[in-house]
């Protein structure tokens, strides 16, 4: 009887590692994904500008185009489909983990709440009515495992090639390159945050041949925030959005790395 009782509380504690382990690694599904009823471009244009509370069994899908290992992307990943780009606001850690890029995602909507932010369609819970932002976090796991299915399709976006006078609004929260801008932080030194140290952390300007600007804005808790920033002509690979630096409006892009910075030669 002692011998037997000592199999069964083995057996408890190696379910319980197990379990505990599946439950921090990616869970993709091996079967087929299904069909999405509507697309990314076309859920944006259904969200009004306060947001939109779907109740209606809409679902999207997209491959993962963003990684939070690099510190730059903070509990949120962005997914692409061929009409548009969303960011889910998943509220967790260790995102790269569970939805790795490149993998296919798809979003259960109904439940959810949809907004734009910076000019990014998010997906998220609606938020508190005390918040000054337009989405919440789903901010737990089995709430993101009630809307999010990663699969075990992958398939890596092309980063879509823009020069900064082609960017619109619709293509914010997509993955884009642009080519052949340099350095010119030193012209907006005296705005906010703007680095003028010639490291990455907080904004940095980059100018075309044309006089277009562009900015980049890297999170201080970045792994690469205080390497230096190229002074030579770069290519600038991340997810578009829009804010405000230096007192006006810009396009800027998200790097998902310090690998999205390349030089040209």
């Amino acid at each position: 009887m002692k011998c037997f009782r000592l199999h069964i509380f083995s057996f408890i504690i190696l379910f319980g590692v197990i379990g505990c382990n599946d439950y921090d690694i990616p869970q993709t599904e091996a079967l087929t994904p299904p069909s999405t009823n509507i697309s990314i471009g076309e859920l944006s244009r259904l969200v009004a500008s306060d947001g939109k509370q779907i109740s209606e069994e809409l679902i999207i899908g997209g491959y993962v185009t963003s990684s939070d290992d690099a510190g730059n992307f903070y509990r949120t990943f962005t997914i692409e489909d061929t009409s548009g780009g969303a960011e889910i606001m998943a509220g967790i850690y260790e995102l790269h983990n569970l939805y790795p890029m490149g993998h296919y995602v798809i979003v259960k909507l109904e439940g959810a709440f949809a907004a734009r932010h910076n000019g990014v369609l998010q997906i998220g819970l609606a938020p508190k009515s005390y918040s000054s932002y337009p989405t919440d976090y789903f901010s737990s796991r089995p709430a993101l495992d009630k809307h999010i299915f990663c699969y075990d399709v992958v398939k890596q976006l092309s980063p879509s090639q823009q020069s900064i006078s082609s960017l619109g609004e619709q293509m914010c929260g997509r993955l884009i390159t642009v080519e052949g801008v340099e350095l010119c932080s030193a012209l907006h030194a005296e705005g906010w945050q703007v680095n003028s140290e010639g490291t990455w952390s907080g904004y940095n300007f980059f100018r075309d041949a044309m006089g277009n600007e562009i900015v980049v804005h890297t999170s201080e808790y970045a792994d690469y925030a205080e390497q230096k920033v190229p002074t030579a002509q770069v290519a600038l690979t991340g997810v578009l959005h829009r804010g405000v630096a230096d007192g006006e409006e810009y396009y800027m892009i998200k790097m998902r790395d310090e690998s999205d910075c390349q030089i040209l030669h």
